[in-house]
């Protein structure tokens, strides 16, 4: 029974070491990856810069009375739209109006005093020149005439000064803007350069101020040297336009607890969409980039060496080294490492390996297709 068993026990082994032949010679290849791929392509490509801004007025004036007094009556509605010159508040004139009186009446009196002493000076320099009158004499009469001319002049100024009163009693709109409330109703004592009686804004156009890293501050003098930049200013829950202006300021110094460096837009804000104090997303154009090379973003991955892409040949793709300078609108701009027309694995790429064999499936819309 012994050999029996034995043999019994070789031949199952010499079975099972079979199978496993078998089975290696049953298996093939991997089957190819299914992928999809875009081709990269040259197309004008903006210069594009991001930042968050804030609106804020291009003028703003805390408006002040020049005068003591009552105020009578409040001309405007709180957050009504003003022009330069419209009367806002008047204060009671009375008590300016009889210092006018009184001032002209003596500015009447100094011009009759006035002109005696010139009578007197007049006649006094004839004597004197015919020799009749002693020097001393006219010499004080000379003295007179001006002190009186003097006089005269003070009690014009007192006049002018009397009618300016008159005048600062209307408080006017100095530019023309969107007001806040009125701070002092009727009723209340204006203090001269003390109480803020409303706050003005000019809205049209206005400021929106945004702040980029030092780095970029030679990339946006070069552009703004050769044009003027296009900023657009973008509501930041909806993504909505409020509106379009231009790049107009640089400031002249960069901060030092930050390393950022402060921009100002001008709006024209004609539909007063932009408002002070708001925060909007900001899309500065610095220009147009004319035959750069693009693929869409899904195509760039990010390695121990940077960003990649597979490049499709046929039915291989290789793994290559690129150089992304910058991505607009689901778009990446391919400074170095792909040249027109070659095709990348934008679907399907994370089952890839280089040298591999993919089979492209029918291509979706291409991203860098749309307008």
């Amino acid at each position: 029974m012994k050999p029996v068993l034995f043999a019994l026990v070789i031949a199952i082994l010499l079975l099972g070491c079979k199978k496993p032949a078998a089975s290696r010679q049953g298996t093939g290849s991997p089957p190819p990856v299914p992928v999809e791929v875009a081709a990269a392509e040259t197309r004008t490509m903006p210069v594009e810069m991001k930042a968050i801004g804030a609106v804020e007025p291009m003028a703003s004036v805390q408006l002040k009375s020049k005068v003591q007094g009552e105020i009578l009556q409040v001309h405007f509605a709180d957050g009504a739209q003003v022009q330069a010159g419209d009367p806002l508040f008047s204060i009671d004139p009375r008590a300016f109006q009889a210092a006018l009186k009184r001032a002209q009446a003596n500015l009447s009196i100094a011009r009759s005093v006035a002109a005696i002493a010139t009578e007197q000076a007049e006649r006094y320099t004839t004597l004197i020149n015919r020799g009749v009158a002693s020097k001393e004499q006219t010499a004080q009469v000379l003295s007179t005439a001006e002190s009186q001319k003097s006089e005269l002049a003070a009690r014009q100024a007192d006049v002018d000064e009397a009618q300016l009163a008159i005048e600062w009693s209307q408080v006017l709109a100095p530019i023309s803007g969107r007001t806040g409330a009125a701070l002092l109703k009727a009723g209340n004592i204006a203090q001269p350069n003390v109480d803020t009686l409303a706050v003005i804004n000019q809205m049209q156009p206005i400021y929106v101020t945004f702040s980029l890293p030092e780095n970029s501050l030679a990339e946006v003098r070069q552009w703004m040297n050769k044009s003027t930049p296009a900023v657009s200013a973008y509501d930041p829950d909806s993504a909505a336009l409020l509106g379009t202006g231009e790049l107009t300021f640089v400031d002249n110094a960069v901060d030092r607890a930050s390393g950022m460096i402060t921009f100002k837009a001008t709006f024209p804000n004609t539909g007063e969409t932009l408002w002070p104090g708001q925060f909007v997303d900001l899309n500065v154009k610095l220009a147009e980039e004319p035959d750069a090379v693009v693929i869409p973003s899904t195509a760039i991955m990010e390695g121990q060496q940077g960003a990649q892409v597979f490049v499709v040949t046929g039915d291989t793709a290789t793994l290559r080294k690129v150089t992304v300078e910058r991505s607009v609108a689901g778009l990446s701009l391919i400074k170095e490492g792909l040249a027109p027309g070659e095709l990348v694995i934008t679907t399907g790429q994370l089952r890839v390996t280089s040298g591999g064999k993919v089979a492209v499936k029918a291509p979706a819309e291409n991203p860098s297709k749309t307008p």
